[in-house]
């Protein structure tokens, strides 16, 4: 998984020839082709864009990934850490080419998740108190911790994921999950 350090190599790209670079990529990555550029291309690329080759090979790399998500999941992950405007012509270049390639892409790319198993949960009410200068405004949350193991990995080791809701958005997930009991517990017509 790429981390917002790794997805800042984007933003070194310069604004006008990024969406180029994105098409090519999504074009490489529909037609299954592990070489988004040759050997020639990539020396063009870095006289061009003043980039060194590990350069280019970041900003490939990530946004294979970007991509493959996106292909995945339906739409472009706005939490990439990149410039405002490079998240644009990411999302842009998405809707233009890789929206009609998703199906291609994510037949060819395969999603990389864990095989994460819950294994314990808890959970805790979460209350702030307030200063005299902010009465009133502290509101209670619940704070789910659920503990995930890795059931691909040879360790033992448990991750926890802590998840703190609102009561607004604690009833949303409730009426969710009461609507997924209720299809469990009626029998398929199958």
């Amino acid at each position: 998984m790429a981390t917002s350090q790794s997805h800042a190599a984007l933003n070194a790209v310069a604004r006008d020839k990024l969406s180029q670079v994105l098409t090519r990529v999504l074009e490489k990555m529909a037609a299954n082709e592990a070489e988004v550029f040759t050997a020639s291309e990539k020396e063009q690329l870095q006289s061009m864009l003043k980039l060194s080759e590990e350069q280019i090979d970041a900003v490939v790399n990530v946004s294979r990934g970007i991509f493959s998500d996106a292909a995945a999941f339906g739409q472009v992950d706005r939490n990439l850490f990149v410039d405002d405007d490079v998240l644009h012509i990411v999302e842009k270049t998405w809707r233009k080419r890789g929206s009609s390639l998703a199906t291609q892409i994510a037949s060819t790319q395969p999603l990389e998740t864990p095989a994460l198993t819950l294994q314990k949960t808890d959970w805790r009410l979460h209350l702030e108190m307030g200063s005299s200068k902010l009465k009133g405004q502290s509101q209670p949350t619940a704070i789910f911790q659920l503990g995930l193991a890795n059931m691909s990995s040879s360790s033992n080791e448990t991750e926890t994921l802590d998840i703190e809701l609102s009561h607004t958005e604690l009833r949303s997930l409730f009426l969710q999950l009461n609507a997924i009991q209720t299809e469990l517990d009626t029998p398929s017509a199958a």
